[in-house]
């Protein structure tokens, strides 16, 4: 699976463009050292997250965004997985899964 989706600057503009379906998202800020992985998360509405996580914890500066939409719960755990699997230092203290209805 190609995880070479563009990034968005993490503005409310933004983040209210982002479908109101489940998928995967990250938010990363960017520092003098690179990018730094804020958040990854699986979710039921990823604009509803989005939005909460504009403010709820606030983010770091300089944050972008990306998401990526998944149809089945088979694709949204195989997407998150690969995306999990990319980042090369431990993310599990970034990792956010909504609890199931």
């Amino acid at each position: 699976m190609a995880i070479n989706k563009p990034w968005l600057r993490f503005t409310r503009e933004n983040v209210e463009k982002a479908p109101d379906c489940q998928g995967i998202y990250e938010i990363c800020s960017l520092t003098p050292e690179g990018k730094r992985l804020w958040r990854l998360g699986k979710v039921h509405n990823l604009r509803q997250r989005l939005i909460t996580r504009l403010t709820d914890p606030p983010p770091p500066e300089n944050c972008y965004f990306r998401y990526f939409e998944a149809g089945l719960s088979h694709d949204i755990d195989v997407l998150a997985g690969a995306l999990f699997d990319s980042y090369t230092r431990p993310a599990r203290e970034a990792w956010e899964e909504e609890n199931k209805p």
